[in-house]
Parts: C-alpha cells; sequence; structure tokens
C-alpha cells in the first residue's frame, strides 16, 4: 500500500468516531472499517445493468401524497411490528373506546378483542355469552389530532357482516370522518356490500343534555375494484389528506377516490370538520342491518380466518421541504424515483417509518444490489462523504469513492450508526458515489458530501 493511501485511511479512522452534526438521534459511533479499493482506470462504473432514476414504488407501498413535503407524526403511527399490547401498544393506544360507550346496535367493544400479532393488528370478533351481542375489538388514539395531516392504515378487511372501520371522531362526538367503512361478508346476499367501501362525513346535531342526536348530517360516496371484486380479498390502503376543515381528499391504493369540499357539507354552524379527533380502527354491529337480519352468525364469529387486520397506521404532517446541502443530490430518497441515482435490480425504497428512524423514506438495498451518483468535484479539494446505516443485525453495506482507492465496509448492529468518508481529489473533476449492498436487506439515508 502506497504512503499517500495510509496516511488517508489514517486520517479517516481518526475522522470515523464522530455523529452527524445534522441529525441529533444519531449518538453511535462509526462502526465502519476502511479498506483500499482495487478500482482502477478512469472508465465510468455504471454499467448496462444500471437504470436512471424514474423507479417506481409498488402499489404495496404506503407513502403520503409526493406533491408535497411531509413529516412523521409519531403519536398517530404504528407499524405494528412487536407482539402483544405491553408498553409500545400503551404508548398510543388503548384498546377501548375513547369514552364509556360500548358501542352501535349489537356491538360490544371489548379489550380482549383486539391484540397485536405476526406484525398485525388484530381485530377480532366473538358472540356476547347469553346475549345477541357481538363483542368486537377497537382500539382508538390516547392522543387527539386534527387538520392538516395525511393518515392511512394498510389492511385487509374483515369477512364479516361487521362493519371494518378506520375513522375520526371529535370528543364532543360531533364531527365524524371515515376514511373507512365496509361490510365484507361473503354472503351471497352480501356481494355489492363487500364491493362497495365506503368514505363518509358526519355532523351530528345533538341535546346539550343527554347527547342524543338531534339530526345526522351526512354524505356517503361508495367506491370499487375493477369487476367489482370484493376488497376482503387482498390488502389495501385507505387513507385520507385532511388539509382544512373544508378539504378531505380520500385515497385508496394511493389514488384519490373522493374530494369533499365546503359546497359537499352540511353544517348548520358553518364550521365544517374543524376541530380535534381521536383516531379509531375497530369492527361494529350497525343498528340499522342488525335489525334488518343482518347479524354476525356462531359460526362466523368463530372462525379466526375472518378477523380484520391492520399492517400499519402511518399519519403525516406537511414539512417545510428539506434541501440537498453539499454536492450530493436527493442523498435522503425524498424522490422516491431514485432521481441523481442509478441503480440496480434489489434497489428500493422503504416507507416503514419505524425502520427508517422516524424517516419517512429510505433507501434499502438487498445483498449485491447497488445505486451509483456521478458527482462534479474541483480538483486539489478534500471532501468528506457521511451517511447513516440502519436494518437488522448483520446487514451491511461498502461505500467507495470512485475513481479512488478508498471504500469502508459497515455492518449493521440493529441500530441505526453514522458514518463517513474523507478523501483528496487530486487532480480529479468527477467522482462517483458507489453504494452496494451486502448479506441482509440494509438501509441508508442522510448521504451528504461537502468540501472541507
Amino acid at each position: 500500500m502506497n504512503k499517500k493511501v495510509v496516511s488517508i485511511l489514517a486520517c479517516i479512522s481518526m475522522v470515523s468516531s464522530g455523529v452527524f452534526a445534522q441529525n441529533n438521534k444519531l449518538k453511535g459511533k462509526d462502526i465502519g472499517k476502511s479498506y483500499e479499493t482495487t478500482r482502477s482506470g478512469a472508465a465510468s462504473p455504471v454499467t448496462g445493468a444500471f437504470k436512471n432514476g424514474n423507479y417506481v414504488l409498488p402499489k404495496s407501498v404506503g407513502v403520503p401524497p409526493s406533491d408535497i413535503s411531509w413529516e412523521v407524526v409519531d403519536s398517530h403511527s404504528d407499524e405494528f411490528n412487536y407482539s402483544g399490547k405491553g408498553d409500545q401498544f400503551k404508548k398510543k393506544w388503548n384498546d377501548t373506546y375513547f369514552n364509556a360507550w360500548t358501542g352501535p346496535g349489537l356491538t360490544y367493544w371489548d379489550a380482549d378483542h383486539t391484540d397485536i400479532k405476526d406484525g398485525n393488528l388484530m381485530v377480532m370478533a366473538s358472540r356476547k355469552s347469553g346475549t345477541e351481542k357481538v363483542n368486537c375489538g377497537v382500539i382508538s388514539s390516547k392522543k387527539q389530532i386534527k387538520y392538516p395531516i395525511y393518515s392511512e392504515v394498510r389492511a385487509k378487511v374483515a369477512n364479516h357482516v361487521l362493519s371494518s372501520n378506520f375513522w375520526f371522531l371529535s370528543p364532543d362526538d360531533k364531527r365524524e370522518i371515515d376514511v373507512l367503512e365496509i361490510y365484507g361478508s361473503d354472503r351471497d346476499d352480501h356481494k355489492w356490500f363487500a364491493a362497495r367501501p365506503s368514505t363518509n362525513y358526519h355532523v351530528f346535531v345533538r341535546e346539550e343534555k343527554g347527547n342524543a342526536i338531534i339530526e345526522d348530517l351526512n354524505k356517503q360516496h361508495h367506491h370499487t375494484l375493477p369487476n367489482e371484486e370484493p376488497w376482503r380479498n387482498d390488502w389495501h390502503r385507505f387513507g385520507a389528506y385532511w388539509k382544512d376543515p373544508f378539504t378531505v381528499d380520500f385515497y385508496y391504493d394511493g389514488k384519490i377516490v373522493h374530494e369533499l369540499r365546503k359546497e359537499g357539507i352540511k353544517d348548520p354552524e358553518g364550521l365544517g370538520m374543524d376541530r380535534d379527533s381521536f383516531m379509531i380502527i375497530d369492527l361494529e354491529d350497525h343498528e340499522w342491518r342488525s335489525k334488518a337480519g343482518n347479524k354476525a352468525t356462531d359460526r362466523e364469529l368463530s372462525d379466526g380466518s375472518r378477523n380484520y387486520l391492520v399492517d400499519y397506521v402511518r399519519t403525516y404532517r406537511p414539512a417545510k421541504a428539506k434541501e440537498d446541502t453539499g454536492l450530493l443530490k436527493n442523498g435522503s430518497f425524498n424522490d422516491t424515483s431514485l432521481k441523481n441515482w442509478y441503480w440496480t435490480k434489489g434497489a428500493t425504497v422503504s416507507a416503514n417509518v419505524e425502520a427508517n428512524d422516524g424517516d419517512i423514506y429510505a433507501l434499502k438495498l438487498s445483498d449485491e444490489a447497488s445505486v451509483i451518483q456521478k458527482i462534479a468535484v474541483n480538483p486539489g479539494k478534500t471532501y468528506e462523504l457521511t451517511w447513516k446505516v440502519g436494518g437488522e443485525k448483520g446487514a451491511g453495506v461498502t461505500v467507495e469513492v470512485f475513481n479512488y482507492p478508498i471504500g469502508k465496509k459497515i455492518i449493521s448492529n440493529g441500530d441505526w450508526t453514522p458514518s463517513k468518508l474523507k478523501f483528496h481529489t487530486g487532480k480529479k473533476e468527477v467522482i462517483y458515489i458507489i453504494v452496494k449492498g451486502v448479506n441482509k436487506d440494509v438501509l441508508l439515508d442522510s448521504f451528504e458530501l461537502i468540501e472541507k
């Protein structure tokens, strides 16, 4: 190894234990190991295996509308990647309704009918012993929330005559936004209902004493899949951008299915959907249906395969757009098309806010998958490349600067940790940052290149 490389590696060793100044959450040490690369020559490392930007997120990946910048609202977001309703669950949720009401119609909300298992919230139902009533699961947020937010669930609706729901209700019971309401039963006489979830709003006029409903002002819109397939057959995303009291856009599988506007809201007070609300996910019986004979049978209620499953709930609030600092572009992957990056198969964008350490997006690389960015630099200058690494324990990545004999390998310890490389450009005017996955899926974020 020549003296110049030895000197540079020693410099890297001295600076590699620092923490990113721009990321206060990263408190760990740089656990990467620097090495001398064997790359040589002036040819570009970009080959025919790489695509230039234009990555398209799969429809199953839950993300907020892409036309504005967002930040995660942690109090109303949960990936449900834990088991049971322990401290992690109790931090954000009640396994009851937000007040003493036990539910509409034959519903009897019961804490024993929700659980967290296999990465999902399970919302269940059973017969309440000795009655016609149905024990139903419900969770409600501990904190209230209101506009402007985008919130969505990825869910597999229940195969029940009961309603699978995702909704918001104000604590005074006067304003309700229903993002999802569907009767998903496979009964022959329920094909119409199982193919038509609804988005609704309600403005309730209530008695001052007793809270009885005087008038329910509402509007319901139904939405179908191609060929009117039942929604229970697959996982779907159900979301709403509650922009202001008179603007709510409803999204199913990432596409707008209904736009609620001021002219469509009947409200004697003229206030619209204006107040803080609890988030609710539940199963329930509706009186008008059970009175018409649409009652859950004991056989149906004893079948655990019919449960309502929720993979995640993610909530975001508009935020000031983060501009790239330094020379490297789209280093936080907020442009999910991987703009400015060349990428190979196995390079994807993670939207799992828990895995992403609270960020909306991160780069995810499988074993051998790569991304490359070409960057113009000034000759004779010192530069520092910084980034952070996450993913499950044992996931790895190599980061190299081409054409320059410096690289770094990091094996994740299961926590997000910072890393950096410092180098001198010599006579070079163009470099390539080469990032390659090693072993398991690795997560990367916050790439930045600055001249020192």
